[in-house]
């Protein structure tokens, strides 16, 4: 056993083997590991789709949003670039408009992403690194919430995954064809990433620190056709933004700006904090634990790759948010490459008990929150908001059913209000489009996708239900005809309501 242990940890033999991998020889017999670890993700995700199954979580506005992008095809939106639409609009198109395809691409995804991330750690090391990276990230908190809901970080850490992998398999490529093809095949899909979320920028930089230096002996040819591929894929979207003032690029510099200061000691707490919950404590100790250990691993190729891949994104964010702001699954990325370096690193030191527990407390994560997520399917109205890790979602379905009800009694044409997120959230539940809503804008200038498109326009003499939380009889003074309909509050919980008013309005008269 303590040779085993020693030979893991990097004795001369060890290292042999590892050069030889990495110099593009086959990878090591992954034995039963490759069985293992199909076995874990499947199991896995036929317990998430059976969760998504029960429709136990209220729509977010940002799956309705990205829902409602992808209505009309487009190669960019204001907030987003197009691919999350494109996979919500393939999924829905396919099997309805309903919250369990509306949210099946999210554990499907993570499913990839467990498999890419065990194909990786099988040609870096062995089987066995492989399968602990892959299970350790599956089982990790972060993945099981997200693997209940829609965003773009699953979409966008499926094309990361695979470019990781493809790097590996250029560096390791023998003779130019190959390893030209496999840099061609990572730039393509880092164009695939920058579709999804701006964010695909990080794995560049780290494949860049970790693979160009130094810059003698480099294939540039292969470098080249990298940038070419990935710049082919990204062009429309590119071409979008010029079209559109560079809208998404200027968005994503506002969302990150808070307009606090630049000093924000509690905003790094709480990310640092959360951080814990994304990846899990024990995978985001390892990663400490391997950084103060660096001397253990420096000469190992595929140590330094995660560490590249892993560390500049968990400093960015955390700058960012002592700078800002930083919502804690910006960081998410970082634990493809994070979740390879905490299993090797706890491999070789044998930390076996540390990695069963990781699952473990992965599996208890998830119990919780599906056992919350259920505890409060339709009784939310009768419990403690404090306990409901869903609480900002709740008012969605209250407010949209009374809004869409009141819309079809009153034979309105448009559903009109100053909120987008609640617009966005009845688009989906009513299945509205974009010439059905429209958005109060007094300032004429679209600070979202639904100003830039539903903006309300003078002239506008559609009947129309307006419905917001506060001020509606400011917003009906600016019609010919409006009439008061009805007011109060609906309770998402027991100690915990929303305000409304509705007024029946008609003949925009302009802002």
């Amino acid at each position: 056993m303590a040779e085993r242990a020693r030979g893991r940890q990097g004795g001369s033999g060890g290292q042999s083997a590892r050069a030889k991998r990495a110099r593009g020889h086959t990878p090591a017999p992954a034995g039963p590991w490759a069985t293992m670890t199909w076995a874990l993700l499947l199991a896995a995700l036929a317990l998430r789709v059976g969760v998504l199954a029960l429709e136990h979580v209220p729509v977010h506005f940002d799956e309705a949003q990205y829902w409602a992008y992808g209505q009309e095809f487009d190669w960019g939106y204001y907030s987003k670039p197009p691919l999350i639409a494109w996979v919500i609009r393939a999924a829905t198109g396919f099997g309805g408009d309903t919250l369990f395809w509306l949210r099946l691409a999210s554990p499907v995804a993570h499913g990839l992403i467990g498999w890419l991330i065990f194909l990786t750690g099988r040609r870096l090391w062995d089987g066995e690194t492989g399968f602990w990276a892959a299970a350790g990230y599956t089982a990790a908190p972060g993945v099981a919430l997200s693997s209940m809901i829609m965003s773009t970080d699953p979409v966008m850490m499926v094309p990361w995954a695979a470019a990781l992998y493809a790097l590996v398999r250029a560096e390791a490529s023998e003779g130019p064809i190959g390893s030209r093809l496999w840099w061609g095949i990572t730039g393509a899909l880092v164009g695939v990433g920058m579709l999804a979320k701006y964010t695909m920028l990080a794995f560049v930089f780290g494949a860049l620190a970790s693979r160009l230096l130094p810059l003698r002996g480099r294939d540039w040819i292969a470098l080249g056709i990298a940038a070419a591929a990935a710049l082919a894929v990204m062009a429309p979207n590119i071409l979008w933004n010029a079209e559109h003032g560079f809208a998404t690029v200027a968005h994503v510099l506002a969302d990150a700006d808070a307009g606090k200061g630049y000093f924000h000691p509690l905003e790094l707490a709480e990310f640092a904090g959360a951080q814990f919950g994304v990846i899990g404590p024990v995978f985001l100790i390892a990663i400490l634990l391997a950084v103060r250990g660096i001397d253990r691993w420096i000469d190992d190729r595929g140590m330094r790759l995660m560490a590249w891949q892993t560390l500049p994104l968990i400093a960015a964010m955390a700058a960012l948010a002592l700078a800002t702001r930083a919502n804690a699954n910006w960081a998410a990325p970082a634990y493809i490459g994070g979740s390879l370096m905490a299993a090797r690193w706890l491999i070789t030191a044998g930390g076996w008990p540390a990695l069963r527990a990781q699952l473990w407390i992965g599996v208890a994560a998830s119990a919780l929150l599906w056992s919350a997520a259920g505890l409060y399917a339709g009784q939310a109205d009768r419990l403690t908001v404090r306990l409901d890790p869903f609480r900002q979602m709740r008012i969605a379905e209250p407010f949209c059913e009374l809004a869409l009800g009141v819309m079809a009694d009153e034979g309105a044409e448009v559903l009109l209000s100053d909120n987008r997120r609640r617009l966005s959230e009845c688009m989906f539940q009513g299945g509205l489009g974009w010439d059905e809503v429209a958005v109060w804008n007094p300032d004429r200038l679209p600070h979202n996708h639904a100003e830039m498109v539903s903006g309300l326009q003078p002239g506008d003499d559609r009947a129309m239900l307006l419905m917001v939380h506060r001020g509606a009889a400011r917003i009906a003074h600016h019609f010919g005809e409006a009439r008061e309909v009805e007011s109060g509050a609906l309770a998402t919980h027991i100690d915990r309501e929303e305000p409304y008013e509705i007024w029946a309005v008609q003949g925009f008269k302009g802002y």
